[in-house]
């Protein structure tokens, strides 16, 4: 995990990522025992979140959608992700993708683990977009998480 503090979501930035060891802190704290669902956000930035999500068996994320288009990868266990009337089944090392804001849900069928990415669009008529293209051009960052 980067320096700083490991509870905040970090900057895009080099940063090397423990998964295991997040997996097992988080397999291990009292939101998963109590709601069968407990995440870390690992980075949050203008335009990208990459998030660290176990599930219980028959445990969820109903149906929402995203910002941006997403995808799915299950690191163990499997999971029912459904969307657009598709019901697909991942195991370990399947990714599943999805345009922005397209309704969808995932169902753990089994104990799991995924990694899911937001790559949220970046324009003129984003805030956070505008935010970046500012410090982008040379403009320094005052943001604090």
């Amino acid at each position: 995990m980067p320096e700083g503090r490991p509870d905040r979501p970090q900057p895009i930035a080099l940063n090397r990522y423990d998964l295991q060891g997040q997996l097992a802190r988080l397999r291990g704290d009292t939101p998963l025992a109590e709601h069968g669902r407990d995440s870390l956000t690992l980075v949050r930035d203008a335009g990208f979140t990459l998030l660290l999500v176990v599930l219980k068996a028959g445990k969820g994320m109903p149906n929402h959608t995203a910002p941006g288009p997403i995808s799915v990868l299950v690191l163990d266990g499997r999971v029912a992700f459904t969307a657009q009337d598709t019901r697909l089944e991942l195991g370990p090392h399947e990714l599943a993708t999805l345009p922005v804001r397209v309704p969808h849900e995932v169902t753990a069928l089994e104990d799991s683990a995924v990694l899911i990415t937001i790559a949220e669009p970046v324009t003129h008529t984003n805030p956070v977009g505008l935010e970046s293209e500012r410090q982008g051009a040379g403009g320094a960052s005052s943001r604090q998480d």
